[in-house]
């Protein structure tokens, strides 16, 4: 349940605390007063998209913050899912909106994605609105609805796996079947190019290696006059280093602190022959054949044109040669391959079939309970005469949440037949079958609190008083938080909160405070009539103490 309530600086509140009790709680005020500035700050914690334009004017931000306790399994596994410590059974919700449009969204302390704050608005509240009368008219939401009260999460789970299973094989085997259509229109091609790379028999790299090697041929020349007067300087300076080794290891042996030259001296001239033999024979190995230049250059154009051809390079055509390959085993084994393919695909969908077989049935025995269910609430609100059915109707072709069309019917009047109920029901008539649908799919562990907005419009006198009994009855076992128009349902509250509009310092903000006592029986007869006469406050205390406020 949502204990308290904390907006900063959201459009024209400026600040707002309230603090919210177990029952019924109803919200009033005149048209234009603000009520849904309260259920939009209240929406933003639930997690919808934050606007930085309702952040109130000369602010830098606007904040909004819940505390919620009594919190049920569903709440508790989710906060354990996504790692947020619960103290003392409660759960702090914050939301920052700045003007600069950056925001903060935390779950005690824990910083958290709109997406997420959604998925936990849901677990917190169940929102009725005049707007929600719209999802009656929607197949999606009527088969989710139905999914939830039913508790068919597992045989959708498994049906849903079936189904992209199947959409994954059957999309495979198109893919499979135009491939092999390609490949067979171009198998002479690519026959032909197979054995032109093949032949060609390409290595990465071989490319630049051949053009290095060419370079070293092409170079021949200098490189022999180069290394012939290299090996003649270094001739001479052997024979230089020779004669120096033999005078300093005269030297040495008056000077024995010449014997670390003389060492060193001897490593160079050795290491000075080294190079000298390695030069020569390099020197001797530059001799090439003008066939092997010939070979040389006819493979590098070879691979060239190999490479311009398939892609352009070297890899590429490695890549394509093996593409061209597989397509062709492709064509060659294509009948084998989809008869394969089409065995996996008819097992899949068979299981698929059976997994709706069972959501189908599951479906229709929670239809036949909740259609008696709902239309029991519906004469309780005032329509005595209905009759209700939710209709689920077997379809050829699957879709991704099963073969049936969900369809909420009804009769408003005897005699009537029935209709689905965009086509037969009322704006007040939707507005109780809201109600008896919303109250009567509720899931028994759901521990959200419940929050109406004004969805009593159209309704008025003893369906007026019936449906403020209904939440009365609801709220004695959850939190029922109303917004409404109706002093028959505004009566029922255990607590009343009025939304009002008030100028201060030259600017107009929207305050909501509790009413209670004579405060609450002028609200109450402003509700009657639109005034506060004597006829009417007389009408709302007789009303009240009706209710035993």
């Amino acid at each position: 349940m949502l204990e308290h309530l904390s907006v900063r600086n959201y459009v024209l509140i400026d600040h707002l605390d309230i603090t919210f009790g177990e029952g019924f709680t109803v919200l009033t005020g005149e048209t234009g007063s603000g009520k849904s500035i309260m259920l939009g700050a209240l929406s933003l914690l639930l997690g919808a998209k934050a606007d930085r334009e309702a952040v109130r004017q000369g602010e830098e931000s606007a904040e909004i913050a819940g505390i919620f306790s009594s919190l049920g399994p569903r709440v508790l596994a989710w906060a354990e899912e996504h790692g947020i410590a619960i103290e003392d059974g409660s759960i702090i919700i914050r939301r920052l909106i700045r003007v600069t449009g950056r925001s903060a969204y935390t779950v005690n302390g824990s910083p958290i994605t709109v997406k997420e704050g959604e998925e936990l608005g849901h677990l917190l509240f169940d929102v009725s609105s005049q707007h929600a009368h719209q999802s009656l008219l929607r197949p999606d939401v009527l088969r989710s609805m139905l999914d939830e009260a039913a508790k068919v999460e597992g045989l959708l789970s498994s049906y849903q796996s079936s189904y992209r299973s199947v959409r994954s094989l059957e999309k495979e085997a198109d893919d499979l079947r135009e491939s092999i259509r390609r490949s067979s229109e171009e198998a002479d091609y690519m026959r032909f190019s197979l054995s032109e790379l093949d032949a060609a028999d390409l290595k990465v790299g071989e490319e630049e290696e051949l053009k290095a090697e060419i370079e070293v041929m092409n170079s021949a020349e200098f490189l022999r006059e180069s290394l012939s007067s290299i090996v003649s300087e270094m001739k001479g300076a052997s024979s230089s280093l020779s004669s120096a080794m033999e005078m300093l290891g005269k030297a040495a042996r008056k000077d024995q602190r010449l014997s670390a030259y003389s060492d060193r001296l001897e490593s160079l001239a050795i290491e000075s022959d080294d190079i000298l033999l390695s030069l020569r024979d390099h020197l001797s190995s530059i001799d090439f054949p003008e066939s092997e230049m010939e070979e040389k250059n006819a493979r590098l154009m070879q691979l060239q044109r190999i490479r311009r051809k398939f892609g352009g390079s070297i890899e590429e055509a490695i890549r394509r040669r093996d593409d061209f390959r597989v397509r062709l085993e492709e064509a060659e084994n294509g009948s084998s391959l989809l008869e394969s393919l089409a065995l996996r695909l008819e097992k899949e969908r068979d299981k698929m079939r059976d997994a709706a077989e069972e959501l189908h049935s599951a479906r229709i025995r929670a239809a036949s309970v909740l259609s008696k269910r709902i239309e029991g609430k519906l004469k309780m609100l005032g329509m005595a005469s209905a009759v209700f059915s939710i209709r689920v109707e077997r379809l050829d072709t699957p879709g991704p949440d099963g073969m049936d069309r969900i369809m909420f019917l009804v009769a408003p009047n005897k005699g009537e037949k029935l209709s689905p109920v965009q086509d037969s029901a009322s704006g007040g008539e939707l507005s109780r079958i809201m109600l008896a649908v919303k109250v009567s799919m509720r899931s028994a562990d759901s521990s959200a609190a419940m929050l109406f907005d004004e969805i009593d419009a159209g309704i008025g006198g003893t369906v007026a008083n019936a449906v403020g009994e209904e939440m009365k009855a609801l709220s004695l076992s959850e939190q029922v938080i109303a917004i409404t128009h109706l002093p028959q349902i505004a009566s029922r509250a255990t607590s009343h909160f009025l939304v009002e509009k008030e100028e201060r310092g030259g600017r107009t903000m929207t305050r909501i405070r509790a009413v209670s006592g004579e405060e609450r029986v002028k609200e109450i007869a402003r509700l009657l009539s639109g005034e506060t006469s004597d006829l009417s406050l007389s009408h709302a205390r007789a009303l009240l103490e009706v209710q035993g406020k």
